[in-house]
């Protein structure tokens, strides 16, 4: 594999779906403003636009070529000015694999390559429709690099080739399956719904619109009609459209979890799903900057938890929060016990984090308040009829600043492991971080903070390509400094 190759022509209908997908408004910029465009005029910008979303991705699928050698993935690109990337195994942070439904009987998928070096919008290799075993290539090549593996054990149960110089399959230490109950569960008390119901209450004011066609005697009749019975309509079609974006964002969640698998392999973890799009995405052990354990509000309510792992690349950007989900759905007794073989550096049990308990829940209440208290105070200003939402603003600041007193803690779990726990918009959240993928730590106390004993403590860990600042505010100051002390020993 190691000649220039061309991706297989399947690809080009990539290319040209990725174009469609980017620039789309064009068409419908055009398509709105043609009643203002002379005819010549419009069907020649027509004929540019297709000619750009045809010729272009067309001119960038004949120029790109890509080479696996024993040392890097090598791939040549550019129209007019050529571009040669030298992509060494030892600097891959993740290898992602799409299969859509309809490259499966040809055995093709599209992979994509992150270094740390990567672009924030786009990966450094994107390589779409190549037959499936060059990902395999590029697995096998990236465990015997060097610097992927860690410990004996790992060099001891890596990957070898047979004589022909075929790669053998890697290892299993570990496999999860999502069963169907779970798989439900996780879409069921999925908070996705929320952006779901934004965009059907946006759709809202277009749907009269649609009706203005029928005659005004029978909308007149339904309105009348309708009045007698306004509020059990208004509650009515409330409950019918939370269900309807609740019902989407379950089908949404199910068709992209589907078939959920996460494997333990020497050095990597490796996670897939989806049923019209199998996503595998691949991470190197050595290189998971913390590991998230988050419950919502629903979740706490049925004590079920999801499992994450924070990585130093983009490639889990169509996961929850942007990072990888190494266990959709589980419950609250079997976490410790069922993540353990998967990430070997996680505690046995839940940790005692009271050390870094907020002493007081009212500084996090107050300024919660003082957070909305200006759109509040305009609301009730500005439209005293509706106050109501001025009250329910304050109301919900302060429960959500009650939430976050609540759940703020941490300890010092081990020498070379650190627990943090945040409540953020009603989700609890616990970050366990190696000591040495702590970035940096602040330690803060106001002169007004000194006569209260408390202080903030913000932890730093690398999140993709930027930053994920774990704050702990109004914390003892004793137990914050020496956190604090123990970083800067270790530093």
């Amino acid at each position: 594999m190691t000649t220039p190759k061309r991706t297989h022509p399947l690809g080009l209908f990539q290319h040209i779906a990725k174009s469609l997908k980017d620039y789309w408004f064009l068409f419908i910029l055009l398509l709105s403003q043609w009643h203002h465009i002379n005819s010549i005029w419009f069907w020649g910008t027509l004929v540019l636009i297709l000619m750009a979303f045809l010729i272009w991705p067309t001119l960038k699928w004949l120029t790109l070529s890509y080479a696996v050698t024993p040392d890097a993935v090598i791939i040549h690109s550019g129209i007019f000015v050529r571009h040669h990337e030298h992509i060494p195994y030892s600097r891959i942070q993740t290898v992602q694999r799409k299969q859509w439904f309809y490259l499966r009987p040809f055995k093709l998928e599209e992979v994509l390559i992150e270094t740390a070096s990567h672009d924030d919008s786009a990966p450094e290799a994107r390589l779409a429709a190549v037959p499936t075993d060059v990902a395999d290539t590029i697995e096998h090549y990236r465990h015997m690099a060097p610097t992927t593996v860690t410990t004996d054990v790992a060099s001891a149960a890596s990957p070898s080739t047979t004589d022909a110089g075929v790669p053998t399959a890697t290892p299993v230490l570990a496999h999860y399956q999502i069963n169907s109950a779970d798989l439900v569960k996780f879409g069921l008390t999925s908070l996705i719904f929320i952006p779901f119901l934004l965009v059907l209450l946006g759709l809202y004011n277009k749907i009269p619109k649609s009706f203005t066609k029928i005659p005004k005697s029978f909308t007149n009749s339904l309105i009348n009609d309708a009045s007698h019975m306004a509020l059990t309509l208004l509650i009515g079609g409330v409950i019918l459209i939370i269900v309807i974006a609740w019902l989407g964002a379950f089908l949404w969640t199910l068709t992209r979890y589907y078939h959920f698998e996460l494997d333990r392999e020497p050095d990597q973890l490796k996670a897939a799903k989806g049923l019209f799009q199998r996503n595998t995405i691949t991470a190197p052990i050595a290189r998971i900057q913390a590991v998230r354990i988050k419950q919502n509000l629903l979740r706490q309510w049925l004590h079920l938890q999801t499992v994450q792992v924070l990585i130093a690349s983009k490639a889990a950007s169509d996961d929850d929060d942007n990072d990888l989900v190494i266990m959709p759905v589980i419950a609250n007794q079997a976490v410790y016990t069922t993540m353990t073989p998967f990430v070997d550096w996680l505690p046995q049990r839940a940790p005692d984090l009271t050390a870094l308990r907020v002493p007081h829940n009212w500084y996090l209440m107050r300024n919660a308040i003082l957070f909305v208290a200006l759109p509040a105070i305009g609301i009730a200003w500005l439209w005293p009829h509706l106050s109501w939402i001025s009250i329910l603003l304050v109301i919900i600041a302060v429960l959500q600043g009650r939430f976050a007193g609540r759940n703020t803690a941490g300890a010092l779990i081990s020498p070379n492991l650190l627990a943090l726990q945040t409540g953020h918009f009603w989700t609890r959240e616990v970050y366990y971080v190696p000591a040495d993928k702590i970035q940096s730590m602040r330690f803060q106390q106001s002169v007004w903070m000194k006569k209260t004993q408390l202080a903030h403590l913000t932890v730093n860990v690398r999140h993709g390509n930027h930053n994920q600042a774990i704050a702990l505010r109004y914390v003892p100051v004793v137990a914050a400094q020496t956190l604090y002390d123990w970083y800067l020993h270790r530093a």
